[in-house]
């Protein structure tokens, strides 16, 4: 899945804009098309089948109750797009921004009250740009854009307790200008007001490795697995909710082994999904920063594992084909 220009429907509700400067394990079987997993800690809630065509879209992420992601991006008017667990969509919400050309999203994310959140950058006709926050109420009908130059998030996740994370970096003519001990996550109320930074530019040899990765949240904790996009040198991150930082033991990756589905279950533990270029797939857990990664074992007829995000209890996986979605329940 990637970024397309597809039509979506129509937009809602107006958009407000002001500046704000940004602060420094299991075993799977199928039997006739079910999947059926019998190790004691896992079992199948239910599957959905999303009526809509999430190819050549941007890849969807669960948060909130909700599948988000976005399409016609790099527009003057992005579609986020978000199906609730039983696969219907929700109402599309249309991000436009005043005096911006082309907007282009990077994440999107959905708080459990059903405020969606949306980061990335939007550009004058002359080219200027600006990293921007953008908060969609819970009903969809406004939503409050907060410019944050010269920070550009990339990556964005909603706290249990409604609060907006971000992983991005302070860019001048489009260089990395982030300073060595400037934070890369930062954290907002939903007005826009900084809340604090964390994990200092210094301790990342690349700016990919902030740039891309994932960042999901679940209760008490946000989790970031940094870039870069493929291979070994990327980190897991923990921040709890008094502000505690936890790195965990690096995960081994292959050359071209790429992380591609992060999910958080309220239990405090952490599961990953992997793909490499020859097709095989991976999925791990880990239970806390003083663990290993496990590697659960899977039969060969599961032949996928890529995790859409975590709720709860829940896991929620990519399953079979664009249009599956799989439900999983995690117990102690």
């Amino acid at each position: 899945m990637r970024n397309t220009q597809n039509s979506p429907t129509g937009p809602r509700g107006r958009i407000s804009f002001r500046t704000i400067s940004a602060a420094p394990r299991a075993t799977v079987l199928l039997f006739a098309g079910c999947l059926w997993l019998s190790a004691s800690s896992f079992s199948l809630d239910h599957e959905a089948k999303i009526q809509y065509d999430l190819g050549e879209t941007q890849v969807p992420v669960w948060s909130g109750g909700a599948l988000v992601n976005f399409v016609s991006n790099q527009t003057s008017a992005p579609t986020i797009l978000s199906f609730n667990d039983q696969g219907h969509q929700l109402p599309p919400l249309v991000l436009a921004i005043p005096e911006s050309e082309t907007i282009d999203l990077d994440d999107v994310a959905r708080g459990t009250d059903g405020a969606v959140v949306a980061c990335g950058s939007a550009y004058d006709r002359s080219g200027r740009g600006a990293g921007f926050l953008a908060v969609f109420t819970p009903t969809g009908e406004t939503a409050t854009v907060i410019r944050l130059s010269p920070y550009f998030p990339s990556r964005i996740a909603v706290a249990s307790d409604g609060t907006i994370w971000t992983a991005g970096l302070e860019l001048t003519n489009a260089k990395d200008s982030t300073p060595p001990g400037g934070g890369v996550i930062r954290h907002f109320d939903r007005a826009g007001k900084v809340l604090g930074s964390f994990i200092p530019r210094s301790a990342f040899s690349s700016p990919l490795m902030v740039r891309y990765g994932m960042l999901r949240s679940a209760r008490g904790r946000i989790g970031w697995h940094t870039g870069p996009i493929a291979g070994p040198g990327s980190r897991y991150y923990e921040i709890l909710s008094d502000g505690t930082v936890r790195q965990y033991p690096a995960l081994a990756l292959g050359p071209s082994e790429r992380v591609n589905g992060l999910g958080l279950t309220d239990d405090g533990s952490t599961y990953l999904t992997t793909l490499d270029r020859g097709g095989k797939h991976r999925f791990l857990s880990i239970g806390g920063p003083g663990e290993s990664w496990a590697e659960p074992l899977l039969p060969g007829g599961f032949d996928k594992v890529f995790l859409y995000g975590a709720e709860g209890h829940r896991l929620v996986f990519f399953f079979r084909d664009r249009f599956t979605v799989a439900f999983v329940n995690v117990s102690d």
